[in-house]
């Protein structure tokens, strides 16, 4: 029995060893991640870092995080971010954002309160294989507004493709200014370039973008998306993407009514979607394709203009 009891000691004993070494260990490294961002120009601080969790997690909680990139214009600030993983398998990540967060790029800033907003990453050998997101509410301010509930996301590396799957479904949605709300979902594919695949992705990355369906409703109007576009290294895209909008009188008549809108946009607006409905046969609705090629965008055989630079 003396021997049993020994044994339980000295084995927790060597647990709680290991647990506090790793708990050093997960403070080195991100200290050590944070002067690798600063070599690259990108500052990182927070006000506090604890680490706790014992005996089977690792549980880092960052107070006060502040971040900013100088050459791409950036910053950002999390009140409060939660990084939650098992002792024993550390490419689970679960991150928490009790009190939301903000991001300014130039004159624009967003901020974002949430509830229940966190988030669920797995990696492999360094390399991201699936994300998840979820959150009760999440409302929007700033430059662009928005509100959702119901919200959840996923992102998933395609088995032997530099390529991540994407969803995102929020099921009530109410953009800013807009008559009434609706729901919002999303399903496609990004291709990135397979050099970027072992390591952190950035939108310059993106080498390919497939829309297999986007659909908003938003008050009165239904619109449905789709796309498929090849991303070149500078940000220029070739490809097509087509448009449908449905009930679209019933959409400007109440943005009139609401009068959120002047009454010549209104016009404008409602002029080029008669126009644009007639083109798709359809009365009240639009249905329209658009290429991108050769740096421009055409309608049918009409160019109509500039094609987007993605970056």
């Amino acid at each position: 029995m003396k021997r049993l009891v020994l044994v339980v000691v000295a084995a927790a004993l060597a647990w709680s060893a290991f647990w506090f070494w790793s708990a050093s260990a997960q403070r080195s490294a991100i200290e050590a991640w944070a002067e690798d961002r600063r070599a690259d120009g990108v500052e990182v601080a927070w006000d506090d870092l604890s680490i706790d969790g014992f005996p089977n997690r690792i549980d880092t909680t960052f107070t006060g995080l502040r971040g900013s990139d100088a050459s791409a214009g950036y910053d950002a600030e999390v009140p409060v971010l939660q990084v939650l993983q098992m002792v024993w398998n550390r490419d689970h990540v679960i991150l928490a954002l009790p009190d939301g967060f903000s991001v300014t790029q130039g004159e624009d800033r967003y901020d974002v309160d949430a509830t229940g907003l966190r988030a669920s990453a797995v990696q492999d050998g360094g390399a991201l294989q699936r994300f998840n997101l979820e959150a009760e509410v999440v409302n929007v301010s700033g430059t662009a507004s928005a509100a959702m509930s119901g919200v959840t996301g996923a992102l998933r590396r395609v088995p032997d493709q530099p390529a991540y799957s994407v969803a995102f479904n929020a099921t009530e949605f109410a953009a800013a200014g807009a008559s009434g709300s609706g729901s919002l979902a999303l399903e496609g594919e990004a291709g990135i370039a397979p050099e970027a695949m072992g390591g952190t992705v950035t939108i310059e990355d993106l080498r390919r973008i497939r829309v297999g369906r986007l659909d908003l409703t938003q008050g009165a109007l239904d619109l449905a998306l789709a796309a498929d576009l090849d991303v070149a290294e500078d940000g220029e895209i070739e490809g097509e993407l087509t448009i449908r909008a449905d009930n679209l009188s019933a959409a400007i008549a109440a943005e009139r009514e609401a009068g959120r809108m002047p009454s010549e946009v209104l016009t404008l607006i409602e002029g080029t979607a008669q126009l644009l409905s007639g083109l798709s046969g359809r009365e009240d609705s639009i249905d329209v394709g658009l290429e991108f090629r050769g740096g421009r965008t055409w309608l049918g055989i009409l160019p109509i203009g500039p094609a987007p630079d993605l970056f």
